[in-house]
């Protein structure tokens, strides 16, 4: 994936396990865990991912949102355990909740 300085995804979630490995630039993620019953959601980290780290996540637990913070273009590579080309994405879900912090 290639992001520009200062793009963002929305707080999502996946459809299955992934690895990433940050090949230039660097990745600002933050993750979040519901609360409230659903109703909210807790930011409980935030990782700034530079050029050599490897991370990796698996559903559920792995609500989040990634940007890139620096001043150059970002690129990191992601494999999913997924067939992404058959489901179109690996986003399962979109969270528009309040953020409690």
């Amino acid at each position: 994936m290639v992001w520009r300085p200062g793009q963002q995804t929305a707080i999502h979630d996946h459809v299955a396990w992934c690895v990433t490995g940050i090949l230039q630039g660097r990745e600002y993620e933050e993750l979040f865990a519901l609360t409230e019953g659903g109703r909210a959601l807790s930011l409980l980290a935030c990782n700034v991912n530079s050029v050599g780290a490897v991370n990796g996540f698996a559903p559920p637990g792995d609500i989040h949102r990634v940007r890139d913070t620096g001043d150059i273009v970002a690129i990191s590579m992601h494999v999913y355990g997924a067939d992404i080309s058959r489901l179109g994405s690996s986003i399962r879900r979109e969270y528009t909740l309040p953020v409690r912090t």
